[in-house]
């Protein structure tokens, strides 16, 4: 008896493996049969059809596989007058051969046709004779003469003494190979070729027997070729009788005998069994199943330095385990033993995430979610390390099932929800394909923005199921406890099932164990936004963890913290990469941040220590400053405020084909869009769609329509129909769009920056580094805005930014304008424009020795005020709170009129500017603050709570205020 060892094993995960493995080894059963099948039937085939003729059951019957006759084989003796055919038919009536009743006298040019072939078994004796005789009966009372080889004479009717050759048509029509070696196998007939060949066991049966077997005998002595050329040859002494057949062995022939078996056992299997599969290869494949990550090698389960995870068994888990029999002895490994030393930075981005560790002093980045042909490939781009933020979801019912039906690593199908490159490449080879689009999740990060009012958004997957995501809420795990999935617990939060794509990507075994895990954010999130999705990193993040590592007092040390703002995370890569040195009196930087979703602005110095930081152990830091952005300045924005102007311009085509969809945050109504535009799932795979087919013309500049500049488009009607939709598309003016949006967002920027400075430094530095972060800062448009091509249509945008810069400063300082950053071929994780976040980020980690220090987190509890606040005078915007406003410092707004103040709000950093922005300005929003009592004399004076908050309150004077002598306090929220 072979050896087997006993292996501990989660019970949960190996009941689910097991059906898995078993369902896999009886689908390779399957495939592997089909294949020796079509193996066997092939060569059985061509063997079948290299000979006509082939005898049945040792002589009994003859198979003409040219006309599909079985003919009798040993045929009598008995003799007939030409008109006794019916009393030969009556002879015949009892003839059973193999099992067949039926036989009869054949048709004349039946027998005709087999004495014209010197092949047939039976041919012998002199010209066309059969067992050298010259007289054979067949129907119509006629005779064949088949002494005369004139055809015209060969029919005689006075003929007599004819013996009879018995015909069968068992098969209705002529068979194909198949069909005949089916039938034979199941009437269990025994057939031979007719042809000089042997086996050799039929020798050894022959010399043990000291006889011919009727087929030995048939082959050689009525084979009429070989017996006229040698009628004495077979010898009769049995060694020399063995030597002479040993001469016509024919391993083909046994071939031919085993593929006939192989069709008989294949055909006649029923896979309705379990295979036995070892419980090494069952677990084999536990990570490819959730995340396609490489199968496991044999070794990590036997090896003494290796070891399994999953069979670790702590106290606390051991009713969760079941003991399974396996052949070789599997090693059990305590997930302590991996756990690396090194932090984990993660770029959670609107379109991608980079994810990147430093180990030893070395970063490294992450795929996740890769193809599995890409994983494969020798060249790795840097685009690889940018992660798409997106889900596909497959079969959403079924994922949530596994996904729920256990804390840690559940065992998630990869064939029912798809993560990052995989689901971006869904997306992107069906961009034309509504079920694919629908189920397709693109939009986590603006998703965590939203709040309970705006954040109904329906998922729906490719089975076509439906379901509705809760808002984002801040359901933190338990520090130290292990994740209980309750009633409580969300039952599906995209941003926790991304964090768990790329945890388990992150801790895979080959890798090791991470526990420590820092997050980045854009400078406007709030507070509130950003520990609802810190919360949703921590679950995923520590789901993806080993369930035994929960158990150990080393899982105290797990954390998901924020660290630093996206922009100066990037500031500390590029200006390493740049190789830009600090000194003593600061180089001044300023970081635009271009990316999916918004763009964020950032400005600081880097400098060497002062005394003080350098005895404390710095050794550079960066001051930034002034933090602010434009939130709706984003490529995926755009695209989507692309898709919305498409659609606006062909109104009437969308109002015949009662087509509807989505309109941008920041875009405006139109006339009659209130009959288009919706909140629903068919809406949103319109915009979509729409966004997937102008991706070119915002990366590359140009997209193909045909001469009319329209295009067709299976869009979804309000009745969830799909319906042809001719859509015409003017590239010029959605580039006129894109140029003038970019090129507001730069004149914010460079706003922003002049206040920055001074409000900072009191001056505007000589030289500042401008820093062009996030992929859509390649784009030519914003390349061509700050000078940095030379073709005509970027001079012209350069001389547009000039008289914005103009404008903005009365003396311009030196800009260093930086190209984005670009893949290093000698290093492939050298920071980029979009890497270099999350690789900065590694440079801001606890312990490294580059200190930031941010003064808007100074002032401030929470993230910088975005926000320029007041009232308006000749409908001009008097601005009384600017953004980077002091948290709870009162200001004041203005004078009520008629009991009512119309404040006005904007993002915009015109506002910055005195009289820029007017009363109806896209970006420029108001609400009525109503206000009640008597408040005759009374001023509107109002302080910041929050990045999108501040109280409102009436007094007499700001002393008044602060005396708390008020009237009329509220809360507002900002909204856009």
């Amino acid at each position: 008896m072979s050896q087997s060892f006993e292996t501990f094993v989660p019970t949960l995960k190996h009941q689910k493996l097991l059906a898995t493995a078993e369902a896999i080894a009886l689908e390779n059963d399957k495939v592997e049969d089909a294949k020796t099948l079509k193996q066997a039937t092939e060569a059985a085939v061509a063997y079948f059809e290299k000979y006509r003729y082939w005898w049945i059951n040792d002589g009994e019957m003859i198979f003409d596989r040219e006309t599909g006759l079985l003919w009798q084989g040993n045929p009598s003796n008995k003799k007939y007058y030409y008109c006794h055919q019916e009393q030969a038919n009556q002879d015949l009536a009892p003839l059973k051969l193999g099992g067949l009743s039926d036989w009869r006298v054949p048709l004349d040019a039946e027998l005709w046709k087999i004495t014209q072939t010197k092949e047939f078994p039976l041919k012998r004796g002199q010209r066309l004779r059969l067992l050298d005789y010259h007289f054979w009966l067949t129907q119509d009372n006629k005779v064949l003469y088949l002494d005369e080889s004139n055809e015209s004479n060969k029919r005689n009717d006075s003929w007599s003494d004819a013996r009879v050759l018995a015909v069968n048509s068992f098969f209705k029509q002529k068979p194909t190979t198949l069909i005949a070696l089916k039938a034979f196998s199941e009437k269990k007939w025994k057939i031979r070729p007719h042809f000089i060949t042997v086996l050799q066991t039929e020798i050894d049966q022959c010399i043990a027997d000291s006889k011919f077997s009727h087929d030995i005998y048939q082959t050689f002595v009525n084979n009429k070729e070989y017996w006229l050329k040698n009628p004495f040859a077979i010898p009769s002494e049995l060694e020399q009788l063995r030597k002479f057949l040993t001469t016509y062995v024919n391993e083909e022939l046994k071939e031919f005998y085993e593929n006939l078996v192989v069709l008989e056992k294949i055909s006649k299997k029923k896979y309705d069994y379990k295979p036995q599969v070892d419980p090494i290869a069952v677990w084999q494949n536990i990570d490819y199943i959730s995340t396609r990550l490489p199968k496991i090698d044999a070794l990590k389960f036997t090896d003494v330095e290796q070891g399994m995870w999953e069979f670790f068994v702590p106290k606390a888990l051991q009713g969760k385990y079941t003991k399974v029999q396996s052949k070789q002895f599997c090693r059990d490994r305590n997930p302590v033993l991996d756990i690396r030393e090194a932090n984990v930075a993660i770029d959670f981005g609107t379109s991608s995430t980079v994810v990147a560790i430093r180990k030893n002093g070395k970063d490294e980045l992450l795929r996740i979610g890769m193809q599995e042909k890409d994983f494969a490939k020798d060249v790795i781009t840097d685009q690889q390390y940018e992660n798409p933020t997106v889900l596909e979801f497959l079969d959403l019912q079924n994922f949530l099932n596994e996904w729920q039906s256990e804390s840690y690593r559940p065992l998630v199908d990869w064939d029912n929800i798809h993560c990052s490159h995989e689901a971006r490449a869904a997306l992107r080879n069906n961009n034309s394909n509504t079920k694919v689009v629908s189920s397709i999740f693109a939009r986590l990060k603006q998703w965590a923005l939203r709040n309970e009012q705006t954040a109904k958004v329906r998922l729906r997957d490719q089975q076509e199921y439906e379901y509705q995501l809760q808002p984002l809420t801040e359901y933190n795990p338990v520090k130290g406890q292990a994740i209980q999935i309750g009633k409580d617990y969300p039952q599906l939060d995209p941003i926790e099932v991304y964090a768990w794509f790329l945890g388990m990507t992150i801790n895979w075994r080959e890798r090791g164990i991470f526990l420590n895990y820092y997050l980045t954010f854009p400078v406007k999130y709030s507070n509130e936004v950003k520990a609802r999705i810190l919360a949703a990193f921590r679950r995923g993040l520590q789901r993806s963890l080993p369930e035994s590592l929960i158990y150990d007092e080393r899982f105290n040390e797990f954390s998901v913290e924020e660290l630093a703002s996206e922009p100066a995370a990037f500031a500390a890569a590029a200006l390493e990469r740049l190789e830009i040195e600090p000194d003593d009196g600061g180089v001044s930087y300023a970081v635009f941040d271009f990316g999916g979703g918004t763009t964020d602005f950032d400005y600081g110095f880097y400098r060497n220590p002062n005394d003080e930081e350098h005895d404390e152990g710095w050794d550079h830091v960066i001051e930034h400053f002034g933090s602010s952005g434009d939130q709706f300045l984003g490529g995926e924005n755009l695209l989507e405020n692309l898709a919305y102007l498409v659609f606006q311009a062909n109104g009437s085509e969308c109002n015949k084909k009662k087509i509807a969809f989505t309109k941008p945050l920041d875009a405006e109504n139109f006339a009659g869009s209130e009959l288009l535009i919706a909140q629903t799932q068919a809406a949103y795979t319109n915009t979509t769609l729409m966004m997937s087919k102008l991706r070119p013309l915002w990366e590359a500049g140009k997209i193909d329509l045909d001469s009319k500049g329209t295009e067709t488009f299976k869009l979804i009607n309000k009745d969830g129909q799909t319906v042809d939709c001719e859509i015409a598309i003017k590239q010029d003016e959605l580039i006129k769009f894109l140029e003038n949006r970019i090129r507001q967002g730069l004149k914010d920027f460079f706003i922003a920056m002049n206040v920055a400075f001074k409000q900072q430094h009191q001056k505007l530095p000589e030289l500042i580094h401008i820093l062009l972060a996030g992929n859509s800062s390649r784009s030519r448009i914003v390349l061509g805005l700050l000078g940095r091509l030379d073709d005509e249509k970027s001079k012209a945008l350069y001389q547009l930014l000039l008289t914005d810069l103009a404008e903005i400063f009365e003396d311009l300082p030196n800009l260093e304008i930086h190209l984005p950053l670009d893949a290093d071929p000698k290093n492939a994780y050298a920071p980029t424009a979009k890497t270099g976040v999350a690789l900065g980020l590694l440079r801001l980690c606890p312990g490294e020795t580059l200190k930031v220090v941010n003064h808007a987190a100074e002032d401030n509890t929470d993230s910088p005020f975005q926000y320029f606040i007041g009232a308006f005078r000749r409908d001009t915007l008097q601005v009384a709170i600017h953004r980077g406003q002091t948290y709870q410092e009162w200001a004041e707004l203005g004078k009520p009129l008629n009991g009512v103040l119309v404040m006005g709000y904007t993002t915009s950093s015109s506002a910055a500017l005195e009289n820029q922005v007017k009363r109806g300005d896209k970006g420029v929003f108001e609400q009525n603050l109503r206000l009640s009592g008597n408040i005759q004399g009374h001023k509107v004076f109002a302080k910041v709570l929050s990045p999108n908050e501040i109280e409102i309150c009436t007094a007499q004077s700001l002393d008044d205020v602060h005396r708390q002598q008020t009237n009329n306090n509220r809360i507002i929220q900002l909204s856009i």
